[in-house]
């Protein structure tokens, strides 16, 4: 047996529509899809705008090795805290802190720190 929507007028106007739960749950599927696709459109307009991309060592240290991305960034560069900390003109003390989710440093900090890792401020969140 088919159903068809039936739509009606709620007491205030609103315009309701009956439907089945299958054809709800397949529309609340198209929905979700809608949202991961507008994500992956969001990510696609960042690259495009010139804001980076991250390579896949890093994105495998931060799913894989459940590092922060900051510590993924500076494995990937090759470099100590101490060395990153010098290069970025803050304290090794700072950076471990960050690393350990102490912390997520100002504005101006993050800008030092995706400079001396040559990476995008959007990629050292934790967010990934």
């Amino acid at each position: 047996m088919s159903y068809e929507p039936q739509r009606f007028a709620a007491p205030d106007g609103t315009e309701m529509v009956i439907l089945t739960a299958a054809d709800y749950d397949a529309l609340r599927a198209l929905s979700d899809d809608g949202g991961d696709a507008a994500a992956g459109a969001a990510a696609l307009a960042r690259v495009r705008g010139g804001e980076g991309t991250m390579p896949a060592e890093v994105l495998a240290s931060i799913l894989d090795d459940d590092l922060s991305p900051l510590a993924a960034w500076r494995r990937h560069r090759g470099l100590s805290q101490s060395a990153l900390a010098a290069k970025a003109g803050l304290s090794q003390v700072w950076v471990g802190r960050i690393e350990a989710g102490g912390g997520h440093g100002s504005p101006a900090t993050r800008r030092k720190l995706a400079a001396a890792l040559e990476a995008p401020m959007w990629a050292l969140d934790e967010e990934v």
